[in-house]
């Protein structure tokens, strides 16, 4: 919420107002392409992805991550998984680095982007945005623009600033005075406009003598940029990392890195030797003419496995005739998803599909160290960068093909290193998924309760001493006598509105498919993305009012009431949109439609083993029941809010300790198998109760998620 003696209000017709990129002061956008930037040597598209790096200077990986995306709106949505873990002190230098990367944009596009600003003349500048008022100004009643417009105000400064005496202090960028100020864990470090950057029409520069006055380190902020932009705002604690058993203090932070010579890759531990990767591994091309050896799915939780375990979907010899043969210690990729980490290492003979690689360890090594290194998310983005086909989005098929994995560079620590890597990896990834596991549980049970009052108030109502009458319908057998029982689709209105195909490929959209989705509640948070890169699914439109239920997979008993109004939020078609006819409140709608009972009854309608599903018709025809009083109505979802309270905030939380948890997970992992962090001293600690095999799948199934299954080559959209 922005902080209202900050808030300031602007009249359109006598500003500067910005919007789109592709209007004429588009380019003052963070989001505008054609102002490249090169800080450390590093090229960076725009300042928006620059100024989601500085987010995580602790985290070398995600801001290659950022940087390596093609698409500003991408590089931001890059971050938003690991915001959480920005830095510490963001909200309190956040305004302080949105200038800098100005004063960087302005200094490295001192022609182009000075021409600009000095276009705006006088007025004010001004951000529109539909949903921030904090960074820009929205759209009021009136037609004014009202917000704090940080943006706006630091470019108005900087063009103040270009206009008087400090015109030639914004040609040397010093870097800003504030703690971990770093790109690819290296300082970052000063910027300078080129020598004979000039623009037309203004005052040349002054004589050289006057550039050898160098700048002060940092301007001081006016008021508005010394304070946090959130009310109350303090700087949280650095969470520490959980730790294992050990014979020492904490693992040791290397004192013997040596700088890597590529910058993605971060500094190295001397005794590490650095490899393209043609020199650790040769793919192995050898296909079965018979089909008869056992046919191998890989999954993000368990690598290669049988297909049989996974599928009932039977699979002939002949089907199999040409499948690539695998061997027990060859490493496997799935070209098509090697972005997503999709390497395994063989524990049995066997087939894979002809659209995956398949290699051979050339020297003594544990395969499983580098499966680690190559689910890292440095990795995952380099190797995206690396893919080669049709399309960039989501929908795209791009591939990771063998020549361009055989020439990127990978660390290979000493032999026993790796196993001991391995070792702690794996005990450490035993305990997260524990926990994770008990997690999950906890909310298992929360939501229970939860469903338990919610079953009880739509299906009998509040009074206990009403009378009831026969319903005839075995998961509903009886309601208060004045309630009305039809099929669902007498209840409902309009079907959803669809994005067509003539859609603008550059309209952007929430979208919202089954992995975002639990019961009564968002597991994650939608993706935004444009048309042109959402998967032929991310169809219909959702409004207020309206809830989804899944009509695929539907054990998954994905339900959700959409409670607050959300501008192109997009779901996908294999969910039912559910809108209600005035007589019912939709809330109250959404409550039944999550109610144990009725997802039973969904769940038993629906047809195919593996892959169960309802028709819309079909589920229409299931009967619910609605008292005629709107009053009632009320009262039932005032009952509802009040009793199930308690348990909707223990869930919110314990979902987010969930994601928190994963995080320093995917982190701590991160800097074991890059040498940023020592394991060699560390004894490994194995729980004294080890899970059999049963309890370990169920563990990797609650931290993977259903949505993490990936086969054949599939890219599958939900």
């Amino acid at each position: 919420m922005s902080q209202t003696s900050q808030v300031r209000t602007y009249d359109p017709a006598a500003s500067v107002v910005f919007l789109k990129t592709n209007e004429r002061f588009g380019g003052l956008s963070n989001m505008a392409p054609g102002f490249p930037l090169r800080v450390n040597g590093v090229r960076i598209r725009t300042s928006e992805a620059l100024y989601q790096a500085c987010r995580f200077p602790h985290m070398p990986e995600v801001q290659q991550l950022i940087i390596g995306e093609n698409s500003p709106m991408t590089a931001k949505m890059r971050s938003k998984p690991y915001r959480r873990v920005s830095r510490h002190d963001w909200d309190f230098v956040r305004v302080k680095i949105m200038r800098w990367c100005l004063r960087v944009k302005l200094a490295q596009n001192w022609r182009e982007f000075g021409r600009l600003l000095l276009a705006t003349g006088d007025r004010p500048i001004v951000e529109q945005s539909r949903k921030d008022d904090f960074w820009g100004a929205k759209v009021a009643e009136d037609g004014t623009l009202v917000g704090m417009n940080v943006l706006g105000r630091l470019l108005m400064e900087l063009r103040e600033q270009m206009k008087g005496d400090e015109a030639e202090s914004l040609r040397f960028i010093e870097p800003l005075a504030i703690s971990e100020f770093l790109l690819f864990g290296q300082p970052i470090e000063a910027v300078q406009a080129a020598p004979n950057a000039e623009i037309p029409g203004w005052p040349p520069r002054r004589p050289p003598q006057a550039d050898a006055v160098q700048p002060p380190p940092s301007d001081p902020q006016p008021s508005l940029f010394e304070q946090p932009m959130i009310p109350n705002a303090e700087p949280s604690p650095v969470p520490s990392r959980p730790t294992l058993a050990r014979n020492d203090e904490s693992p040791k932070h290397l004192s013997d890195d040596r700088p890597s010579v590529h910058d993605w890759l971060g500094d190295l531990p001397s005794r590490w030797d650095v490899l393209r990767s043609k020199y650790l591994f040769r793919e192995i091309d050898d296909r079965t003419d018979t089909g008869t050896e056992t046919l191998l799915s890989m999954r993000q939780a368990h690598g290669l496995i049988p297909h049989a375990k996974v599928s009932t979907k039977p699979v002939t010899p002949e089907e199999l005739k040409g499948y690539k043969r695998v061997r027990t210690g060859q490493m496997v990729l799935n070209r098509m998803q090697a972005s997503n980490g999709m390497f395994a290492v063989a524990r049995e003979d066997g087939l894979v599909s002809p659209d995956y690689a398949v290699f051979q360890p050339l020297r003594p090594m544990e395969p499983d160290y580098f499966v680690d290194l190559f689910k890292t998310t440095i990795y995952r983005a380099r190797f995206r960068q690396e893919s080669k086909g049709l399309g960039t989005g989501t929908s795209g098929f791009l591939r990771l093909y063998s020549d361009r994995f055989g020439a990127i560079h990978v660390p290979q620590p000493p032999e026993d290193e790796q196993r001991k890597i391995v070792q702690f990896t794996r005990a450490y990834d035993l305990r997260v998924r524990r926990l994770i596991r008990n997690k999950r549980r906890l909310i298992g049970l929360l939501n229970e309760q939860k469903q338990a009052i919610i079953n009880r108030a739509v299906t009998r109502g509040l009074n206990p001493d009403a009378p009831m009458k026969p319903t005839g319908i075995d998961w509903m057998p009886e309601v208060p006598a004045h309630w009305e029982v039809k099929p669902l689709k007498h209840w409902l209105r309009e079907r959803a509105k669809a994005l067509g195909d003539k859609t603008s490929p550059e309209y952007e959209f929430d979208y919202l498919d089954i992995s975002c989705v639990g019961t009564g509640f968002l597991t994650a948070k939608p993706e935004r993305m444009k048309f042109e890169d959402a998967p032929s699914r991310a169809r219909q439109i959702v409004q207020k009012g309206d809830t989804i239920l899944s009509t695929v997979r539907t054990y998954l008993k994905a339900v959700y009431f959409i409670d607050k109004d959300w501008p192109d939020l997009i779901a996908s078609t294999g969910f039912a949109v559910l809108r209600p006819i005035y007589r019912v409140e939709p809330r109250l709608l959404g409550y039944v439609l999550q109610s144990s009972t009725f997802i039973e009854r969904v769940i038993r309608a629906s047809i195919g083993v593996a892959y169960p599903a309802i028709s819309e018709g079909r589920l229409g025809t299931l009967h619910v029941a609605f008292s005629p009083d709107l009053a009632e109505q009320k009262a039932i979802l005032d009952h509802i809010a009040t009793e199930t309270a308690a348990f909707d905030k223990a869930i919110e939380k314990a979902q987010s300790e969930i994601a928190l948890i994963r995080e320093y997970r995917e982190r701590l992992i991160s800097d074991v198998v890059t040498g940023k962090l020592d394991v060699r001293h560390i004894e490994v600690a194995v729980p004294a109760d080890e899970p059999n095999s049963e309890d370990d799948e169920a563990m990797e199934e609650d931290l993977e998620g259903d949505d993490a299954d990936v086969m054949e080559g599939a890219n599958a959209d939900e």
